[in-house]
C-alpha cells in the first residue's frame, strides 16, 4: 500500500523573505530528521509558499496534482 503523509504550517512572517528562508531550513532539517532511516519513507519533499488570504484549507480536501 502506498500512502501520502501531509502537514500544513501557515507562518506569519514580518521579516519577507528572508525569514521564509529560515523557516523553510528549520522545516527541512526536521523532515530530515523524521525521515532518516526510516525504510518506509520512499520521497520526501519541503517547500514554503507566498500564501493569501485569511482562511484556513482542510487538508483532507486538497487535492494534489502532480503534471
Amino acid at each position: 500500500m502506498k500512502a501520502r503523509g501531509l502537514i500544513l504550517i501557515d507562518f506569519e512572517l514580518p521579516g519577507g523573505f528572508k525569514e521564509a528562508a529560515e523557516e523553510q531550513m528549520k522545516l527541512e532539517k526536521a523532515m530530515q530528521d523524521l525521515v532518516r532511516g526510516n525504510p518506509r519513507v520512499v520521497y520526501s519533499q519541503c517547500d514554503i509558499k507566498e500564501r493569501r488570504g485569511e482562511g484556513h484549507p482542510d487538508i483532507t480536501k486538497l487535492k494534489i496534482r502532480t503534471s
